[in-house]
């Protein structure tokens, strides 16, 4: 019998392990000591959406990959930063093998091994169990409508603060690896207090349904919008530079004129926006990010309401 260290020279035992480990049913990942990526099977790489001869990326890289396209590890943290850190503290703690289940966004279950080599490369395999987890469906579907309704914000249907900013802060982290633009917009309801003071809050909430379903219509599937105030609104545009994503934010505006939401019978109300836009600098951080396009917006309202003004990168 022949142990590893025999098969280079066994060309038919080569191609019989190489064809194993690029099975349809089994993941292989390989990290060197920097914890970056060296290799990665076929089915990793479709798990993960990965290029064959993409980018350079370290564990952190591929995990926030995965979440920002929504595919790889089902992350249900709202914080991917830190399950990253906690995460990689526990795969680099010292050699050794270490065991665990994951499931994946595309609703396959892995048995997952990582052994750390003395030398500090890092071997990942997960075999996959989907097979053996039939009957926990219905408790799966159940965490996965409690993980949504945590990030929902129940009158709109939008997504709520809290995950609107988890996802703003990842964002922002993503996008200091890549070279794509990031912009964000803040959008604010104009006189909305009135809105409540004369036809009362069943108006106002009827209001705010009304924009979430007409912006969410208007945005792509990448883009995020959520509520994160009162009648206040949290747009994110990854990949997307200021001028393309102000530009989007006025369509919003514009189909607004002439639109009327019914309270009643005989009552229709109209309503409008302001909004500030800006693009990300690498040396933001969520509250930089946030605190210039909240710059731009007050511009918006100073200037008479209902309209978007946009701050450019480089601009205070």
């Amino acid at each position: 019998m022949k142990s590893i260290l025999d098969l280079p020279g066994n060309a038919a035992g080569l191609q019989a392990l190489f064809a194993a480990l690029e099975g349809p049913h089994i993941l292989v990942g390989l990290y060197d000591p920097a914890d970056r990526l060296d290799f990665a099977n076929s089915t990793f790489r479709a798990a993960f959406q990965l290029d064959e001869a993409g980018r350079e990326m370290t564990f952190a890289d591929v995990i926030l990959h995965g979440v920002l396209r929504h595919c790889g590890a089902r992350i249900d943290r709202g914080d991917a930063l830190e399950f990253i850190a906690e995460t990689q503290a526990r795969r680099r703690g010292e050699p050794g093998q270490r065991h665990f289940a994951t499931d994946l966004v595309d609703g396959r279950w892995f048995w997952m091994t990582e052994t750390l080599l003395d030398s500090g490369w890092l071997v990942v395999i997960g075999t996959e169990i989907s097979t053996l987890r039939h009957g926990e469906q219905a408790l799966i579907a159940s965490r996965d409508r409690a993980i949504q309704e945590a990030r929902t914000d129940a009158l709109t249907g939008l997504a709520n603060r809290r995950h609107s900013l988890s996802y703003l802060e990842l964002a922002i982290s993503a996008f200091a690896h890549a070279a794509v633009p990031l912009t964000v917009a803040l959008v604010d309801l104009d006189h909305f207090k009135s809105i409540n003071d004369i036809y009362g809050h069943a108006a106002g909430d009827a209001v705010l349904r009304d924009f979430a379903e007409l912006s969410r219509k208007a945005m792509r599937q990448s883009d995020l919008i959520g509520r994160i105030g009162g009648e206040e609104f949290l747009l994110v545009f990854p990949g997307t530079s200021v001028d393309e994503a102000a530009a989007a934010v006025e369509r919003i505006r514009c189909s607004l004129t002439g639109r009327r939401v019914a309270i009643g019978a005989e009552v229709l109300i109209g309503y409008s926006f302001s909004s500030g836009v800006c693009g990300v600098e690498l040396t933001d951080d969520i509250n930089m990010a946030l605190e210039r396009a909240d710059r731009a917006l007050y511009t918006a309202k100073r200037a008479g309401r209902n309209r978007v003004v946009l701050r450019r990168q480089g601009h205070a």
